[in-house]
């Protein structure tokens, strides 16, 4: 089986704090293993911004912070997960129209 790349927005990663900073590094290494780790998003309620992704996955960071992820599969190059958005829980909310 091909290794998993996880690789994460830079802009998004600088918007976050140490804390969470650190959290995303520990969930980088645990998706390197467990790709579908997050909670996955209902096509139907996927922002705009990320229709164009095959799916949306999404995890809980601290601090009230959430994390979302694209699980992408390369039929010669393996699994690909990327991490796509990272903001407090009052931006993902907006980002959601809740």
């Amino acid at each position: 089986m091909s290794p998993i790349l996880v690789s994460v927005d830079r802009r998004e990663f600088r918007s976050a704090s140490p804390e969470q900073r650190r959290k995303l590094r520990e969930y980088a290494r645990r998706l390197s293993h467990e790709p579908y780790l997050g909670d996955r998003i209902q096509s139907r309620r996927v922002p705009k911004a990320f229709r164009d992704l095959p799916n949306l996955y999404r995890m809980e960071l601290p601090g009230g912070w959430r994390a979302l992820y694209s699980v992408v599969t390369h039929l010669d190059e393996g699994r690909e997960v990327k991490i796509v958005w990272v903001g407090d829980h009052a931006r993902y909310d907006r980002l959601f129209g809740y």
